[in-house]
C-alpha cells in the first residue's frame, strides 16, 4: 500500500490506525502534504477536511468529546498551529483526547527570515500533556527506533493516565509530494489499563469520617458519568446527613439531588445558613457553573474538603482542600458508599425544603414572566426532544440552563473548561457528526456570530438544530455588577453588532426560522425539529434590556427581597 515517504509521516499514521484513531480532521496547507499523503491512504483512518484551523480543532474536540477516544488534528507550518490554542486549551481543561499534529519547517530556518518557520516546537506546551518534536531524518536505526517510540509515548498519552490533548510536531524538507511502498511494520507499545484504589485502612477512616459527619454536602462538577455511579450518589443522598449538588453540565438528574443550585442558593439567608453550609465537602468532575456555589463555598470554609480526582492535582476550587484523593469517583464511592451507615441528622432534610420552596416560586414567576430570555428557556428545556443531547454557549445560555429542572434523559454539553465562546459552534457540529443523534446547540447571537465559520463544513449533520437567542449581544453583561451601572462603559463588554442573523444562516444554504414571541416560538420549535435533511436554525429575538432586569426579579422573588 503507498504512503508518504517521508518515515515519520507514514509512521505517524500507521500507529495511529493501530492504536483505533479513526479520524484525522486537516487543514489544507502545502507543509503538511507528507501528512496528507499518509493519514489519506491509511486504512482505518477517515480524514475530514476543515478549512479554518480554530474551527477544526473545536470540530476535532466536539467528536473526542463524544468517541471517548483520540481524534487527529493535522494542520500545515506557521500561524496555523496557533489557531488551535483556544480549542487545545479546552480540551486541557475538559480532559478531551486531541492528538495535534503540526508539520513544521526544519528548524534551521526559525527566525531566518523563511516564510511560516515560526517557533513551533513546544508552541502549545502550556495546555498539552505533552509536547514532542520527532526527529527530521529517521534514515539510522537509532532515529527510526526513537521515531516510533516517541509516536507511541504520544498516542498514549492523550488518554492515560487521564485523557487530554498532545502535540506532535513534525519538520519536513523538500521535496513533500513523495510516495514509496510500505516496507516493515510499525512496533506497537501497548498500555496495559490499571486502577487505582483507596487502600484499606484510608478507606475505613474516609467511611467512619462519612458516617459520622452531620453535614456532608456532594457538588458534582461536568461530566458524563455511569449508572453506577449515579446509583452509588443515590444510595448516598438517602442518607439523612448528605445532600448531592449537581449542575446540567454534570449529567447526573434525579428528584433525590438538588439539581438547580443557583436556585436553591435563593433561599439561604441569615436565618438558616448555619443548618445549610456543609461541614464537609466532597468534590469531583470538571468545572462548576455556579458563581453563587463557589463564593458561599469559600466564605462558609468547610472543616473537611475533600477532591476526588484520577490525577492528583490538589484542586482547591474552594479554598478548603483538606484531603486529595487520587481516584476515579466511581472507584471512590463504589468503595465507601456502601458501608456508610446514617446518623440522627436533618441536613438533607434541609436542603429538600429549600430545593421545594424555590422551586414552587420559581414555577410561579417564570409562569408570570413576559416574553424574555427567562421565559424562551422556559420553553426550550420543555420542547427540546427527550433523549437528545444540548450543547450549552457561554456565557448567558450556560447560565440559565442552571434555573430549570431537567427530567427528560437529555444530555448537556458546554465548554466550560475555559468557559471562551470562540469555538462553542464548531464543538457542537463536530458532536453531532460524531453521535449521530439530535443535537440542540443553544447559543447567543454574539457567540453564533464570532463563531460562524463551524457552518464553513462539508460534515455538517442533519442531526443538529441551532438556537440562537438574540438579544442583542453580550446580554449577560446588563446583569454583572460593574459594567450594568455605566452606560458609557457597558458598550464595551456587552459588544452590539449589526450583523445579519438571517443572511448569514441563509448564506450557508441552512434553514432559517424566526420568533419574537411565545406563540411564535412554540409553532416554530415544531418546525424546527421536522426533517430538513440539513442542520436548521432557529432565530429568537428577546428585548436586550427586558431580559436581564427580569432576571434580577426572579432572583429577588425567590430569595423574598426586591432587587
Amino acid at each position: 500500500m503507498p504512503t508518504s515517504d517521508r518515515s515519520a509521516a507514514a509512521e505517524l499514521a500507521r500507529l495511529c490506525a493501530a492504536k483505533g484513531v479513526k479520524y484525522a480532521v486537516i487543514s489544507p496547507g502545502s507543509r503538511n502534504a507528507p501528512l496528507v499523503i499518509a493519514f489519506n491512504d491509511q486504512e482505518g483512518i477517515e480524514c475530514l477536511q476543515v478549512i479554518d484551523e480554530r474551527s477544526a480543532a473545536f470540530f476535532a474536540l466536539g467528536m473526542a468529546q463524544q468517541l471517548h477516544s483520540p481524534v487527529a488534528l493535522i494542520c500545515t507550518s506557521g500561524s496555523a498551529v496557533l489557531n488551535y490554542g483556544p480549542a487545545i486549551a479546552e480540551a486541557y481543561y475538559q480532559r478531551i483526547p486531541l492528538l495535534v499534529i503540526s508539520a513544521d519547517r526544519p528548524e534551521e530556518w526559525v527566525d531566518q527570515g523563511e516564510g511560516q518557520a515560526i517557533r513551533q516546537n513546544g508552541v502549545l506546551a502550556l495546555h498539552t500533556k505533552r509536547s514532542i518534536q520527532l526527529p527530521r531524518a529517521t534514515d539510522e536505526d537509532l532515529s527510526k527506533w526513537n521515531c516510533g517510540r516517541l509516536i507511541n509515548e504520544a498516542i498514549d498519552a492523550t488518554v492515560l493516565p487521564v485523557p487530554g490533548p498532545v502535540h506532535v510536531n513534525v519538520p519536513f524538507v523538500e521535496p513533500l509530494y513523495g510516495k514509496t511502498e510500505v516496507v516493515g511494520t510499525s512496533r506497537i507499545i501497548a498500555p496495559v489499563m490499571t486502577e487505582s484504589f483507596i487502600l484499606p485502612d484510608h478507606a475505613r477512616w474516609l467511611i467512619g469520617q462519612l458516617s459520622a459527619c452531620k453535614k456532608v454536602m456532594v457538588l458534582a462538577g461536568q461530566g458524563v458519568w455511569s449508572e453506577g455511579l449515579k446509583r452509588q450518589l443515590l444510595q448516598l443522598a438517602a442518607l439523612p446527613q448528605v445532600t448531592v449538588h449537581t449542575e446540567a453540565t454534570s449529567n447526573l438528574d434525579d428528584p433525590t439531588f438538588i439539581t438547580c443550585i443557583d436556585r436553591a442558593l435563593t433561599a439561604v439567608d441569615e436565618k438558616n445558613e448555619k443548618d445549610l453550609l456543609p461541614d464537609l465537602l466532597i468534590t469531583f468532575g470538571g468545572a462548576i457553573v455556579s458563581k453563587r456555589i463557589k463564593t458561599l463555598l469559600r466564605k462558609w470554609n468547610p472543616a473537611q474538603h475533600w477532591n476526588i480526582d484520577a490525577d492528583q492535582r490538589h484542586f482547591d476550587t474552594y479554598q478548603s482542600l483538606s484531603h486529595d484523593i487520587a481516584v476515579s469517583p466511581e472507584i471512590f464511592f463504589a468503595q465507601l458508599v456502601p458501608s456508610m451507615v446514617g446518623n440522627e441528622s436533618f441536613y438533607g432534610e434541609a436542603w429538600r425544603m429549600v430545593d421545594v420552596r424555590t422551586r414552587g416560586l420559581h414555577n410561579k414567576v417564570v409562569a408570570a414572566a413576559p416574553f424574555c430570555d427567562l421565559s424562551v428557556f422556559n420553553v426550550l428545556v420543555d420542547r427540546i426532544p427527550g433523549g437528545s443531547d444540548v450543547h450549552l454557549a457561554n456565557s448567558t445560555p450556560a447560565r440559565y440552563a442552571q434555573l430549570f429542572d431537567r427530567v427528560r434523559n437529555i444530555r448537556w454539553f458546554s465548554n466550560r473548561g475555559t468557559s471562551g465562546i470562540d469555538g462553542c459552534s464548531s464543538t457542537a457540529v463536530g458532536a453531532t457528526f460524531a453521535s449521530k443523534q439530535t443535537t440542540t446547540l443553544i447559543t447567543g447571537d454574539t457567540a453564533f456570530c464570532y463563531d460562524s465559520n463551524a457552518f464553513w463544513n462539508n460534515h455538517l449533520s442533519e442531526h443538529l438544530r441551532v438556537i440562537v437567542i438574540d438579544n442583542g449581544g453580550g446580554n449577560i453583561f446588563r446583569f454583572i455588577e460593574g459594567p450594568d451601572q455605566d452606560p458609557e462603559l457597558l458598550k464595551w463588554f456587552e459588544a452590539p453588532h449589526s450583523r445579519n442573523i438571517e443572511h448569514l444562516v441563509k448564506g450557508y444554504g441552512l434553514p432559517y426560522f424566526y420568533a419574537d414571541d411565545h406563540n411564535g416560538l412554540l409553532e416554530r420549535m415544531d418546525e424546527l425539529y421536522a426533517d430538513h435533511g440539513k442542520p436548521a436554525v432557529l432565530h429568537i429575538k428577546t428585548d436586550g434590556e427586558l431580559s436581564p432586569k427580569v432576571l434580577r426579579e426572579y432572583f429577588g422573588k425567590l430569595g423574598g427581597g426586591e432587587h
